[in-house]
């Protein structure tokens, strides 16, 4: 279904939008280009978390109503969303892990090289994963709401 893509797509610009701008006027503030960087890879992960997860609902309606309405063609049109999805996370990840793990050797042949110019470039570039990925992840968890309580608990 176009329409969940389409509001995926939006949803995820527009969120991108408010946080990356909030981070890179913080950055505009203290005088700082990579505060404002991590701005610019909030705004661009968190489109694209947007996009993904619009397909996947769209490929999980269509795989529904295909298979409801014996419609082989939705059906097969919806799995075929959520495998783009799967495959673009995996992906997605997968370059994550190998940026981290490449920073940290850069950190570590500065140390054992003494070299801290190299130390402390692999150390923005972990430190820039990490903040992208705790604003990334602290959306979701903002959707999906606290983790770990039930309706049952009170405070």
């Amino acid at each position: 279904m176009d329409l969940l893509k389409g509001v995926g797509k939006l949803a995820g610009d527009l969120t991108g939008r408010v946080l990356g701008g909030t981070v890179r006027v913080a950055g505009e503030l203290v005088h700082s280009d990579y505060i404002k960087e991590i701005g610019n890879d909030v705004e661009r992960v968190t489109a694209k978390t947007g996009e993904l997860a619009g397909r996947a609902a769209s490929g999980v309606w269509d795989v529904g109503a295909g298979l409801i309405t014996s419609d082989k063609q939705q059906a097969k049109t919806g799995f075929e969303d959520l495998g783009d999805a799967v495959t673009t996370t995996v992906r997605g990840a997968g370059q994550g892990i190998e940026y981290v793990v490449q920073s940290g050797k850069e950190v570590v042949t500065g140390m054992k090289e003494n070299d801290t110019r190299l130390m402390k470039e692999g150390a923005k570039k972990l430190g820039k994963a990490a903040a992208v990925s705790i604003i990334a992840v602290g959306v979701i968890d903002m959707v999906d709401g606290p983790d770990g309580m039930d309706s049952s608990e009170t405070t």
